[in-house]
């Protein structure tokens, strides 16, 4: 069948004829005779890249990782919820700000009309860190050969992560790690710098005294732990911290 036909003198001589011009002429007849998805986007509606373009702007400004990011994921309103078109559009976090992962915009509008919208982001920051070269045993004591530096996206690891060797090395794992998988602080044990039975000395400090004598550890000893020494000369048995020089330090009241 074929398409009918339509002439564009048909209708203003019907409009004559009738009497029913539009008092808006041509202009309000197009609109009304539009779909609705046409109307729809006559109206003044704030774009949805421009309201997460304002949350992505305020986490670059104001999260001090997010100059360092790979990217910032920021999820943009769905299409279908609609704000008014914004002259006066602001930003804020909600809730505590997280420097490594998710967090959560509220991107508001103060004029001519007030709107808010909450927006999940991430900000993704890759970093170097430090991970097990090779699969290691619980109780080494890490050497350079042992560590390796690779880039991880910081949202995906623990804030104690170790981020550089150096102050690691000479220190002892406390659990079994995997070849790859990242170091962190809680990991490590200072090294035993003091063996039962092994002669230490004793300092007493307090009140600008120091004072010294030998004494005989009754257990191992990690730099920063309390261990108990029994003084050789007096046979009194204390508990004193290891430092960092293998000396057991005891209050002295």
């Amino acid at each position: 069948m074929a398409a009918p036909k339509f002439r564009a003198t048909s209708l203003s001589r019907r409009g004559r004829a009738t009497g029913m011009r539009h008092p808006y002429g041509w202009t309000a007849l197009v609109l009304l005779l539009l779909p609705a998805w046409a109307w729809a986007s006559a109206q003044p509606w704030e774009s949805p890249a421009r309201i997460r373009a304002a949350a992505e702007a305020y986490i670059r400004a104001h999260e001090p990782l997010a100059a360092q990011a790979a990217r910032i994921e920021v999820q943009a309103p769905a299409e279908e919820i609609r704000f008014p078109r914004c002259a006066d559009m602001q930003a804020a976090f909600f809730g505590e700000a997280n420097p490594f992962g998710s967090l959560t915009v509220l991107v508001r509008c103060a004029a001519p009309q007030a709107w808010s919208v909450y927006l999940p982001a991430r900000v993704i920051v890759e970093q170097r860190v430090v991970v097990a070269a090779r699969p290691l045993e619980a109780g080494r004591m890490l050497t350079a050969e042992d560590l390796a530096m690779v880039r991880r996206n910081t949202g995906q690891m623990a804030a104690n992560a170790v981020l550089s060797p150096d102050g690691i090395l000479g220190k002892v794992l406390r659990y079994n790690v995997a070849a790859g998988q990242p170091i962190l602080e809680n990991m490590l044990l200072q090294p035993e710098v003091i063996r039962y039975g092994q002669a230490v000395t004793l300092v007493a400090e307090g009140r600008g005294v120091r004072l010294t004598a030998l004494g005989s550890a009754m257990e191992n000893g990690r730099t920063g732990q309390n261990i108990l020494v029994r003084n050789v000369q007096s046979g009194k048995v204390v508990r004193g911290l290891v430092d960092a020089a293998g000396e057991v330090v005891v209050p002295f009241n």
